[in-house]
C-alpha cells in the first residue's frame, strides 16, 4: 500500500514538473509581457557599484501589441526611442544630469528628481526612486474620439537607455525588438 501511495504521489510530481517546465521553455515568439531591470536593486546603492547602473538583460523581444515592464531600482529614467535610433544618435548635454532629448522618442519615464523641474525631489514620499513602469507597443492606433492619443508602435528595433547623462555615458542602454504581429487563424 505504501508503495502505491509513494508511487502515484511521484508520478504527481513529475507530471507537474513536466507542466511548468514547458510553460517556462514557452515559445520566445509568443512573449506579449518582459521585464527589464535598471540596476541592481536598492541594497545595492553604494559608491563606485557599478551593479547600481546596468539594464539586464540589454536585448529582449517582444510582438508588436505587448508591455515591457521596467522595474526601476535607484536613480533611473527610462526612456525608449524607435527604430533606426543608434547610441550614437542620442544627443548628450555636457551638462545636466539628465539627456532630455525628444528626437524620435517613443517614450520617457518618470522623473526620478521630482517634477516639474526646479521642483523638490519626490524621492523620499514617492515610488520615484522603486517603481515599475510598462510601456505599451501598441499594434494598432489608440484613437479616441477622433484623436490619436498612442501610436502604433512599428516592429523594428528600439533603443531603450537610461535618461539619466552619467548612466548612458558608462553603457547603461539596450534593445528591444518588436516583432511584426502575426495574422492569427480563428
Amino acid at each position: 500500500m505504501k508503495r502505491r501511495t509513494l508511487s502515484m504521489i511521484c508520478a504527481a510530481m513529475l507530471s507537474c514538473v513536466g507542466l511548468t517546465a514547458s510553460r517556462g521553455m514557452a515559445d520566445e515568439d509568443e512573449q506579449q509581457s518582459v521585464t527589464l531591470a535598471f540596476g541592481g536593486g536598492l541594497n545595492t546603492a553604494q559608491q563606485n557599484n557599478v551593479v547600481n547602473n546596468v539594464m539586464l538583460p540589454n536585448d529582449v523581444k517582444i510582438n508588436q501589441g505587448g508591455v515591457l515592464h521596467s522595474l526601476v531600482a535607484g536613480f533611473h529614467q527610462p526612456a525608449v526611442y524607435k527604430p533606426g535610433t543608434k547610441p550614437e544618435d542620442i544627443m548628450v548635454p555636457t551638462t545636466g544630469a539628465f539627456i532630455d532629448g525628444p528626437t524620435n522618442r517613443f517614450y520617457l519615464g518618470i522623473n526620478p528628481a521630482g517634477e516639474p523641474p526646479n521642483t523638490p525631489a519626490t524621492i523620499d514620499s514617492s515610488n520615484a526612486r522603486n517603481r515599475v513602469e510598462s510601456v505599451g507597443f501598441p499594434a494598432t492606433e489608440g484613437i479616441v474620439g477622433g484623436v490619436v492619443v498612442s501610436a502604433k508602435a512599428e516592429p523594428g528595433i528600439y533603443l531603450v537607455i537610461c535618461n539619466v547623462r552619467q548612466h548612458f555615458q558608462t553603457g547603461m542602454f539596450g534593445f528591444v525588438e518588436i516583432k511584426a504581429q502575426r495574422d492569427r487563424v480563428k
